[in-house]
């Protein structure tokens, strides 16, 4: 994605531009959708994580019935369905058409926008009204509200630290990492809102030929790699426990097919000589009683 978005507007090489236009032309029309697919599901997925926090900071007594493995799954699922029906229309915003290009004297791919991608009542309705409404005000209202009620649970638990249990504290670290996720989330999504809009708002002679705008849409684009980048090493971080499970999980897996791959062959030779060992005295016995037995 950071490829597909950003090195265009990077790097000014000429050259190396040029040569590019011929894998972006086919990349546009199939990265953009996957991109917002990606972006929707790291939207929702935050506001779950900050809804299964609330539940277990707040309202502790019915998080065993709500936070359950099977619900969690559940909505994975859902946010991952939905974000897919959401963003179908984007896969037809874009195509990649063949053209002859005077200035190179051959033809070359280029990618433009549909008749969909150009539609005035399609842009206003989704990418300002829907988007406005999906992208933006449901969720960030969400998570401002939900971590405002995390904040003040874990102020009002910092003042009887003393009477609380050590789950109760590992609980309000976990709290604290989600807070900093989602300050982080909030920070590098708010200026990708901003540029749909604007995208939607400016004219076509304004997107094309402002530096600023192009600028802007690279660093917005930037900022949303950046974020679904900066969660793994946020977890790493401050979640003691994820450190813990991922090294179990990973690590544990590792020793063990390095240890099933230096011992398999050792193991499988000494079974068959244990076997044959076996067989040998078997006989051997089989052998001397039949000695005894004719005596």
């Amino acid at each position: 994605m950071i490829i597909n978005f950003a090195i265009p507007t990077i790097n000014t090489n000429e050259a190396f531009n040029d040569t590019y236009s011929f894998m972006y032309s086919y990349l546009q029309p199939i990265a953009y959708p996957i991109a917002l697919i990606a972006q929707t599901g790291t939207i929702y997925t935050t506001v779950g994580f900050t809804v299964e926090r609330y539940v277990a900071v707040c309202r502790p007594l019915q998080a065993a019935n709500i936070c359950t493995m099977n619900r969690s799954k559940k909505a994975v699922l859902c946010i991952l369905l939905g974000s897919i029906m959401y963003n179908i229309p984007r896969m037809f915003e874009f195509e990649t058409k063949t053209e002859w290009n005077s200035q190179y004297n051959h033809t070359r791919p280029t990618y433009s926008t549909t008749e969909l991608g150009k539609n005035k009542i399609y842009k206003e309705v989704y990418f300002i009204y829907l988007n406005l409404l999906v992208m933006f005000l449901m969720p960030f209202t969400l998570l401002t509200y939900l971590n405002t009620c995390l904040i003040n649970a874990i102020r009002t638990s910092r003042k009887s630290r003393m009477q609380m249990s050590s789950s109760a504290v590992k609980e309000n670290n976990m709290t604290i990492m989600l807070i900093s996720v989602v300050v982080v989330f909030l920070v590098c999504q708010l200026p990708s809102i901003a540029d749909n809009i604007l995208w939607t708002v400016l004219k076509n002679n304004q997107q094309n030929c402002s530096a600023a705008y192009i600028k802007f849409t690279t660093i917005s684009n930037l900022m949303v790699v950046f974020n679904s980048a900066c969660n793994f090493v946020l977890y790493c971080l401050f979640g003691k426990k994820f450190r813990r499970v991922f090294s179990k999980l990973f690590c544990s897996r590792f020793r063990r097919s390095t240890v099933r791959y230096q011992f398999r062959p050792e193991s499988t030779t000494l079974v068959s000589h244990i076997r044959d060992n076996t067989t040998k005295l078997y006989h051997i016995q089989g052998h001397h009683e039949m000695e005894s037995t004719s005596v």
